[in-house]
């Protein structure tokens, strides 16, 4: 799984159609992102074997609103940074 545990536990993942009319890429580019680790995304099924790629878009949405840029360190500091924020409440 790529993209940080960041995930809204009530939100439900979208397909990469969505994403290409959110984003105006194709599909063929956006499975490029996705293999080049330069998307946020989550893939379904056992690791290293064939699975469904999925998205959030509020991960989209993050990833657009910072330049389209995509780090996943950046997203595992976050994923940390919220849970250390959400216990302090």
């Amino acid at each position: 799984m790529h993209g940080g545990d960041s995930v809204r536990l009530n939100e439900r993942p979208i397909r990469i159609s969505q994403v290409a009319d959110i984003t105006g890429y194709s599909q063929s580019h956006l499975y490029r992102l996705v293999r080049e680790g330069r998307i946020p995304f989550h893939k379904n099924g056992r690791a290293g074997g064939k699975g469904a790629v999925r998205f959030y878009e509020s991960e989209i949405d993050d990833w657009i609103k910072n330049g389209w840029v995509f780090s996943p360190a950046q997203a595992s500091l976050d994923a940390q940074a919220d849970k250390i924020l959400e216990g302090m409440k």
